[in-house]
């Protein structure tokens, strides 16, 4: 039972780190967080990072990246998948609140990565290019099913999809402060109006 409970506090104390260095890595930039600050943050004696990760600050943003990306990979996916049986602007509409909401709900992992960008090495580029354009390919194939049932036009689907989802990214793109934009509409009219759009681009004569 004391060893369960050891491992419990170790998984605990091991997510505190993770947090906290996500926070201050997001408010103060890679290079402005010394590692005695994430310690101080959860309550910890200095040497408590080194412990859990003996990488260092290094160590920690890569593994704050990595479960990140695992994360997004798999709940975009699920996405994916959860709109098979809707109507196609349903199903247009429950994908774009759904992409919006999985990386908004960690957004301060987004500004890491713009802030990082020059520290990424090229496995942790190469990943996130790759879940990026899995999920294009699944979008796309999941176009190419509507446009076997005669639901939509015949169309180029890996562009139709990189079309479709940088329109959702340019409020990411606002969201993280990267481009001072005032949309008129608020988050959902925004969606609802690039969904009825891209329908009416792509929808039958």
């Amino acid at each position: 039972m004391e060893r369960t409970t050891r491992k419990e506090q170790a998984t605990e104390t091991r997510e505190k780190l993770l947090e906290a260095a996500k926070t201050l890595f997001a408010e103060r930039g890679y290079d402005g967080t010394p590692v005695r600050e994430i310690n101080k943050q959860i309550g910890k004696g200095d040497g408590i990072l080194y412990h859990y990760f003996p990488g260092g600050k290094r160590e920690i943003l890569s593994v704050l990246l990595q479960e990140s990306m695992v994360r997004r990979k798999y709940e975009l996916q699920i996405a994916t998948q959860s709109i098979e049986e809707l109507k196609l602007r349903d199903a247009l509409l429950t994908f774009s609140r759904r992409f919006y909401e999985v990386f908004m709900a960690d957004i301060d992992i987004l500004r890491i990565m713009v802030r990082v960008s020059d520290l990424l090495d090229l496995e942790q580029q190469e990943e996130f290019s790759d879940m990026i354009k899995k999920q294009t390919e699944l979008f796309a194939q999941f176009l190419r099913r509507r446009e076997q049932k005669g639901e939509i036009r015949t169309l180029n689907y890996i562009m139709a999809t990189r079309q479709f989802i940088a329109m959702i990214m340019q409020i990411l793109i606002t969201e993280l402060g990267i481009v001072k934009i005032q949309w008129e509409e608020d988050t959902e009219t925004y969606l609802e109006q690039i969904v009825d759009y891209t329908f009416e681009l792509w929808r039958k004569p």
